[in-house]
């Protein structure tokens, strides 16, 4: 038995004839997400409109006005993403975005009257998603089941970085690219104060023009 092996029997163990998979929090909570979205995509069909999308949809009608940042904070999105979700939902007349009052470089969102009206009549929809998701447990688990979920949320919250991973691995790639990117300009700028630097071909053939022109 490998040290695998004792470590998931140590985790409780899956039931007979299954992966040690079973035993594996991560593997079931992608699972059970998996299944969410299958279950609310089918729910809430006829509106046409993802889990992420009526999450950002509810955070604009309770905090209109809100940045990518915060939304993205709020609904647990990169901010980037929230820009495609939000522009997706603009098209569909859903969504409408300004330039920020007080951060002329920010964009704030609010909901439509149609996004409003999206959001209430979804809410049904999203309701029984949530019942279908539940129904395997018993109703008296309910509450037990989200409070549960509730507090390996907010403790586990503080290994979450203030940016997403997709952020992080963005800008640790731009700070990498940057000294490149100067190197160009500097070609690009004759008032840079760079001087490219001349192959040695060309730097000979140069010399040999000034000589004969000596």
């Amino acid at each position: 038995m490998t040290e695998f092996d004792k470590m998931d029997q140590q985790a409780g163990g899956p039931a007979p004839g299954r992966l040690p998979l079973w035993s594996r929090v991560g593997y079931l909570v992608r699972r059970l997400h998996q299944i969410h979205n299958a279950i609310f995509v089918e729910e809430c069909k006829q509106f046409g409109i993802t889990p992420v999308q009526y999450g950002l949809l509810t955070a604009l009608h309770y905090y209109p006005g809100s940045d990518q940042v915060n939304l993205g904070r709020e609904v647990g999105v990169d901010r980037t993403n929230v820009a495609d979700v939000l522009e997706r939902l603009s098209e569909r007349g859903l969504v409408r975005r300004e330039r920020s009052q007080r951060d002329r470089r920010s964009m704030i969102a609010f909901l439509t009257p149609a996004g409003e009206e999206v959001h209430e009549q979804a809410r049904v929809c999203m309701m029984k998603a949530q019942e279908r998701l539940l129904a395997p447990l018993a109703p008296p688990f309910h509450p037990a089941f989200l409070a549960v979920l509730t507090q390996l949320v907010e403790g586990n919250s503080q290994f979450v970085p203030s940016e997403s991973g997709f952020e992080v691995e963005r800008r640790r790639r731009e700070k990498m690219l940057s000294p490149q990117r100067d190197a160009v300009a500097a070609k690009s700028d004759p008032e840079s104060g760079a001087a490219e630097e001349e192959p040695p071909a060309r730097r000979r053939r140069r010399k040999a023009a000034v000589s004969r022109d000596d």
